[in-house]
């Protein structure tokens, strides 16, 4: 086992419709999820919708890395180091509106899906994590 889990979180502002902005979610996770969703108000009071899911199942989640496309992978690969943090989580974050429409890019604009992956890695450091993801993502 290579993850604690996968969390998939993003935003709903008042000009989108949730049931697309889940879609996006589900597109990216590669299955329906059981997504929560929070009230939070912007900086001018407009309604947002924050919603977040996540895949545990090493299964789920060797699916999920096994659909991402090659050229966000290869990407992965070459940013591993600062991708980690000190508590061996994994992040990126993929367009929204892309994955709606079934297409899965990078990016590092606010309109995303935030992917967060708990890499297991004993003892809990860095370096063992992203030695962990090379592996993992070599592998794919």
């Amino acid at each position: 086992m290579t993850f604690h889990y996968v969390e998939f979180m993003t935003h709903c502002h008042a000009t989108e419709r949730l049931e697309k902005v889940k879609k996006a979610v589900e597109n990216l996770a590669g299955r329906e999820l059981e997504l929560e969703t929070s009230d939070a108000e912007g900086y001018y009071g407009n309604p947002i919708k924050i919603l977040e899911g996540k895949i545990s199942r090493n299964q789920e989640i060797d699916e999920f890395f096994s659909n991402l496309p090659e050229k966000v992978v290869e990407d992965l690969k070459r940013q591993i180091e600062r991708r980690i943090d000190e508590r061996c989580n994994f992040f990126f974050r993929i367009d929204k509106g892309k994955a709606y429409e079934e297409e899965l890019i990078l990016t590092s604009g606010g309109n995303s899906i935030r992917v967060r992956a708990r890499v297991e890695s004993y003892p809990s450091k860095k370096e063992t994590a992203v030695e962990k993801m090379e592996d993992y993502l070599s592998q794919l």
